[in-house]
């Protein structure tokens, strides 16, 4: 995990949508920034697979899943792809201060 990069707010849970904030690294690159998809399986080390097909690709794409993109490179997003609304910073009672 990069010291710039954050780990999401909650766990991801199969099922999830997320989208790449960056290419996946390596030498062999299936997925890249702007690609979305739902999470098929999450891993202990901090990786998830992704099912790509039908989402940002088309459904003949010949690799339709990213294996073992790490939670660092990878956003919450809705089934569109989109980033989900920012929520509000909630204020200290009384004083109008943010937390």
């Amino acid at each position: 995990m990069q010291t710039h990069d954050a780990a999401p707010a909650r766990p991801l849970a199969i099922g999830d949508f997320v989208r790449l904030r960056r290419d996946e690294p390596g030498e062999f690159v299936t997925a890249r920034a702007g690609d979305w998809g739902q999470v098929s399986r999450v891993y202990r080390n901090g990786t998830v697979d992704l099912m790509l097909a039908g989402y940002c690709r088309p459904r003949t794409t010949p690799q339709p899943r990213a294996t073992s993109i790490p939670l660092s490179i990878v956003e919450r997003c809705d089934a569109f792809g989109r980033p989900p609304p920012v929520q509000p910073r909630r204020r200290v009672w009384g004083t109008g201060a943010p937390e």
